[in-house]
């Protein structure tokens, strides 16, 4: 029998066939990589933290990560009794507008900790939510090494940040948490927002169902009854697994970025006021007992 003769261009066919075949991989796997940074990363604002309207001093921590980067945040020290407020900014990474309320509470003495994100602000990096994850286990270690925060911290995150600061609440032993414009979790948010992508595209989860109900701080939820990206009803479905650490304030008019305006910044003080009044004399101890340390990072964090 003789030996079939494959022709050049048949040949040519399916070395194209097979190139394309790899092509449609490739942009599958770009795609699992993209698709969740795209819509939480695409936008990161570089603001110069002299544009910062307030007479309060901060001074930049920079920290050392586990891959070598080093990343930058901001902190103002606290007046004797109060604790300090550890920020998560949103998807733009915003330190400087956006937290603008916070400032007036230092001004009354809390301190603050903004926490800058890798990639952002001109931070160097790659985020990701293992990573930034990770980042804010090494400041929350900082914090307590260096003693920054003697009576304790408040844990705020804002739309994105809710999700950092709803873990961190889970590996240390904050005095209060404070969710801003909080989603249940990413794929659902995606799902709101773009009901069209595929959920399996979604690898980030940013988590906070899952971990709410085994905070046991005091939790404030602040949502507006107008925000159509991050809905009132996440910060209600979160308030109703934790019913008895929960306090939810809904804004009536107020969307995704203008809940100070609408009467949320005298809820957050008054919440800070009624958080000391209630706080224990051993409390202080107790936190800087039970901070962030790395036996405390979950090992997937770890590796």
């Amino acid at each position: 029998m003789e030996n079939a003769v494959i022709s050049p261009r048949r040949n040519s066919r399916r070395r194209m066939g097979a190139i394309g075949a790899a092509l449609l991989i490739l942009t599958g796997l770009i795609a699992i990589q993209t698709v969740p940074e795209f819509i939480l990363f695409r936008e990161r604002l570089v603001l110069n933290i002299l544009e910062l309207e307030s007479s309060i001093d901060l001074r930049p921590i920079d920290l050392s990560t586990h891959d070598g980067l080093t990343l930058r945040s901001w902190y103002h020290a606290p007046a004797p009794g109060k604790p300090v407020i550890v920020y998560f900014p949103g998807r733009m990474g915003d330190l400087i507008r956006k937290p603008a309320h916070l400032f007036e509470l230092a001004e009354e003495g809390y301190g603050l900790m903004l926490a800058g994100y890798r990639g952002f602000g001109g931070n160097p990096g790659r985020p990701s939510e293992q990573m930034l994850y990770r980042d804010a286990a090494t400041l929350l270690s900082a914090v307590t090494a260096e003693g920054l925060a003697p009576d304790g911290i408040v844990l705020y995150g804002y739309s994105m940040g809710t999700g950092i600061a709803s873990y961190v609440a889970t590996q240390a032993r904050p005095r209060a948490l404070i969710l801003e414009a909080p989603f249940t979790s990413f794929p659902a948010a995606v799902r709101k927002q773009a009901p069209s992508v595929p959920i399996w595209l979604v690898r980030s989860r940013f988590d906070t169902v899952s971990r709410i109900s085994s905070i046991d701080v005091p939790i404030l939820l602040l949502a507006g009854e107008e925000d159509r990206i991050t809905p009132p009803d996440f910060a209600k479905a979160l308030a109703a697994m934790n019913e008895g650490f929960s306090k939810l304030e809904v804004f009536p008019g107020a969307n995704h970025v203008n809940m100070i305006r609408h009467g949320a910044l005298d809820t957050i003080s008054g919440f800070l006021i009624n958080l000391a009044g209630a706080a224990e004399p051993e409390q202080a101890e107790e936190v800087a007992e039970r901070e962030l340390t790395p036996g405390l990072i979950p090992a997937v964090l770890e590796e």
